[in-house]
C-alpha cells in the first residue's frame, strides 16, 4: 500500500521535487507479479533469472567482495564505475545469441533461443513476458529494426547501433 502523502527531505527538496506518475503496469505482468497461482508463485521465484534471460546487456563493474561475505541480505558495493556492456549483434561462429542478440538472431526460433539460456525457466512464462516485451518496451523495436536492416541483401554487416538517452 502506498503512502501519497509521504514527504522526503535528503533526496526531494522536502516535496518540492514532484516524479510522474509510474505507467499501469501491463495486465500479463501484474497477473504473474500478484496472482496465487503456481506459474506466478514460480515466476517469483525465479524473477531473477526471467530479468537476466530478457536483458539486452549484461552489467559491469569491479565488485569489493568484502561486504559480500557474512549472513543478511545479498549487497555488493562497487569501486569505479558501473556500465553495461552490449557486445557485437551477431554472434561469434558457433556461439548461441545472448542479450540484445537475442532480439536480432533467428527470429523463427527466439523464444528457444531465450529458453535455450535457461531451460529450467518455464516456456509459456517466458512467451508471456515476450509479448509484453514486445509491447511496451522501445529498444525492442530498435533492435527489431537492425535486424530487418542486416537482412537487406547487400546491407553493409558493419552496421552500429547506438542507444542515446533523451
Amino acid at each position: 500500500m502506498r503512502n501519497n502523502n509521504a514527504q522526503f527531505s535528503l533526496c526531494c527538496e522536502n516535496g518540492k521535487v514532484l516524479l510522474p506518475n509510474l505507467p499501469t503496469t501491463p495486465q500479463a505482468l501484474e497477473v504473474l507479479l500478484t496472482s496465487k497461482d503456481n506459474s506466478a508463485v514460480k515466476f517469483r521465484d525465479q524473477i531473477c533469472m526471467y530479468n537476466s534471460v530478457l536483458a539486452f546487456t549484461s552489467l559491469g563493474a569491479k565488485v569489493d567482495e568484502s561486504v559480500t561475505r557474512g549472513p543478511g541480505l545479498y549487497s555488493f558495493c562497487i569501486q569505479g564505475e558501473l556500465y553495461h556492456k552490449i557486445e557485437s549483434l551477431c554472434p561469434a561462429e558457433g556461439q548461441r545469441p545472448q542479450f540484445a542478440q537475442l532480439y536480432i538472431h533467428d527470429m523463427k526460433r527466439e523464444h528457444q533461443n531465450h529458453h535455450a539460456i535457461m531451460p529450467s525457466l518455464d516456456l509459456t512464462t517466458l512467451d508471456r513476458l515476450l509479448t509484453v516485451m514486445y509491447n511496451i518496451n522501445p529498444y525492442v523495436e530498435v533492435f527489431k529494426l537492425a535486424r530487418d536492416m542486416m537482412a537487406i541483401e547487400g546491407a553493409p554487416m558493419d552496421l552500429k547501433l547506438c542507444l542515446i538517452a533523451s
